[in-house]
C-alpha cells in the first residue's frame, strides 16, 4: 500500500455532522480511479498510525487519469479517532492517501432504469457516479433513492434537486424516516418505496450503498421482485 502526500485545500460543511474535504494529491499525475472507488487515508495521532477508507465523491477526470484533486465526503463520528482528528484540521493541513481501491464501480454505459439506493453518507460513491453520468450526457432513465432522517440530513441537497429539475431522465426519490411537519414525500425506510416508483425489475441493475440493514433488505427485495442477483452491486458503510 503506497501512500502519497495529500493537502486539504478546501473544507465545506455539507450538513451538521458531515464535511466535504477537497484534497490535492502530490503525485496526482499518476493517480487514476473509477467512479465508485475509495481511498485509504493515514494520519499520525500522538504516535499512533490510524487508517480509514473513504469513498471518492468527485467524478474521474475526463481522460480517466491524472487526478490531481479528489473530493471525499466524511461523516464525523464523535469519539472516532480518525474523524475527530480530520474534523480538527484546517485547510492547508497535510495527510496521506493511498489507492484507489474497490470493485463497487459504475458499469458503463448505464442501463435503462438503473437504480441507485443510498442512506446517509452512503451517497458519496454515487456523487462520483452520477456526476460522471450527467457530465457524459447519458440519456438513459435512472433512479436515485436516498434515505435520511429529515430534510436537514440530505447531503448535497442543492445539487441533487437541481439534477432532478434539469434532467427528465433522472428520478430523485427522497425518503425520510423522521419527517418534518408538512413533508409530502416518501416516509419510512427507503427500501420499502421501490414498487411505488418502478413497475418491473427484470433486466435492470441496482447499486446499493449505506447502512448494512438497508443494503441487505434492499438486495433481498430486489431479487424477490425479479432482479438477477448478479445485477445487484453493493457497498456497506
Amino acid at each position: 500500500m503506497k501512500f502519497i502526500d495529500a493537502e486539504i485545500v478546501e473544507i465545506k460543511e455539507l450538513i451538521h455532522n458531515t464535511n466535504s474535504f477537497l484534497l490535492r494529491l502530490e503525485d496526482g499525475k499518476h493517480f487514476s480511479y473509477q467512479a465508485g472507488q475509495f481511498v485509504m487515508l493515514r494520519v499520525d495521532i500522538v504516535g499512533e498510525e490510524v487508517k480509514r477508507a473513504y469513498s471518492i465523491a468527485s467524478p474521474p477526470p475526463r481522460d480517466m487519469k491524472h487526478a490531481e484533486y479528489i473530493e471525499l465526503i466524511i461523516k464525523h463520528v464523535p469519539g472516532g479517532k480518525m474523524t475527530d482528528h480530520l474534523f480538527s484540521l484546517k485547510e492547508g493541513a497535510h495527510i496521506e492517501a493511498a489507492g484507489p481501491y474497490g470493485r463497487f464501480i459504475l458499469r458503463e454505459p448505464i442501463k435503462e432504469g438503473d437504480i441507485f439506493m443510498a442512506t446517509g453518507s452512503g451517497i458519496a460513491p454515487f456523487m462520483s457516479m452520477l456526476r460522471k453520468v450527467f457530465r457524459d450526457h447519458n440519456p438513459k432513465e435512472f433512479y436515485l433513492f436516498f434515505g435520511v432522517r429529515n430534510m436537514e440530513e440530505i447531503i448535497y441537497a442543492d445539487e441533487l434537486f437541481q439534477w432532478d429539475r434539469q434532467h427528465e431522465n433522472f428520478h430523485l426519490i427522497i425518503c425520510l424516516s423522521q419527517p418534518e411537519k408538512g413533508w409530502d414525500g416518501e416516509v419510512g425506510y427507503v427500501q420499502d418505496t421501490l414498487t411505488d416508483h418502478i413497475d418491473s425489475f427484470e433486466n435492470k441493475q441496482a447499486y446499493l450503498c449505506g447502512i448494512p440493514i438497508m443494503v441487505e433488505q434492499s438486495r433481498q427485495r430486489l431479487i424477490e421482485l425479479g432482479m438477477k442477483p448478479e445485477n445487484v452491486y453493493q457497498e456497506q458503510f
